[in-house]
């Protein structure tokens, strides 16, 4: 039974990992959550969060079916790592278009209907705070997550609207073995790329695990209070790490731990 502050929640990404885990919280707690997917059954809505057109008649449908949205949590996105130098543009461009493209797709759609108290979750990365070598473009794409994240929040600000940017770290899902990966380092780069993959995928036993990463995500998503949420107490010292080290120090750090 729906409890009187029952929100009306969209979330993307919703068939597997972190999408799916904080549909099932948002659910258990009485909120009304229609999941996008390109995969999803109904009452969720199947689209590929990457056609603009697509995306606007889910959001088109979710208004029809509630008359509103009080929370939109852009989730969607996925993996790419190997030498940047040699990435097939296609996935270049695959990755942009997900895990940028397809949030603010979502997002963009989304406002329209949103009134004062809303809220607007972007689930960035860790690394939108710090590059990673051989991880570039994924780095890359979450950055913009963020920086499209903190623009908006100051543009709705006086609407009443919160936005915010969650950034977790490692977490135990599907996500490693799902990343696009290649491994090919060519003359310049060797067995570079493949060791730096080998090295990150081995880690996944000391991954935070789903359910407590999800619990954080949902707490913070809705509070949506700040612009920037690390979920992660070690990505939150490196990000202080980040600001207090000279650049160049910090980055020949980070290649010496993950190339």
């Amino acid at each position: 039974m729906k409890n009187k502050t029952s929100k009306v929640v969209v979330i993307s990404g919703t068939s597997s990992g972190i999408g799916k885990a904080l549909a099932e919280l948002y659910r258990r707690d009485g909120h009304t959550v229609i999941g996008l997917s390109r995969s999803a059954q109904p009452p969720d809505i199947a689209v590929d969060v990457t056609d603009h057109a697509a995306v606007e008649q889910a959001i088109g449908e979710v208004y029809e079916r509630y008359g509103r949205i009080d929370t939109v949590i852009a989730n969607a996105g996925g993996g790419l790592s190997g030498a940047t130098e040699l990435l097939p543009q296609n996935e270049v461009r695959a990755q942009t278009e997900l895990n940028f493209l397809g949030a603010l797709n979502l997002v963009k759609c989304a406002l329209g209907g949103m009134k004062q108290g809303s809220n607007v979750v972007f689930i960035s990365s860790a690394c939108a705070l710090f590059a990673l070598p051989f991880r570039a473009m994924y780095c890359s794409s979450k950055a913009a997550v963020n920086m499209a994240a903190f623009g908006l929040y100051m543009e709705l600000k006086s609407c009443g609207i919160r936005v915010s940017s969650i950034c977790p770290g490692d977490i135990k899902t599907n996500f490693t073995a799902n990343r696009v990966k290649y491994s090919d380092g060519g003359a310049r780069y060797g067995e570079a790329p493949k060791k730096s993959a080998d090295k990150i995928d081995g880690r996944e036993h000391k991954r935070m695990s789903l359910d407590t990463a999800a619990r954080k995500i949902y707490k913070y998503s809705d509070k949506c209070k700040k612009p920037l949420y690390i979920v992660g107490f070690k990505y939150k010292v490196l990000n202080f790490l980040r600001h207090i080290l000279p650049q160049k120090l910090f980055l020949d750090l980070t290649a010496k731990l993950f190339a």
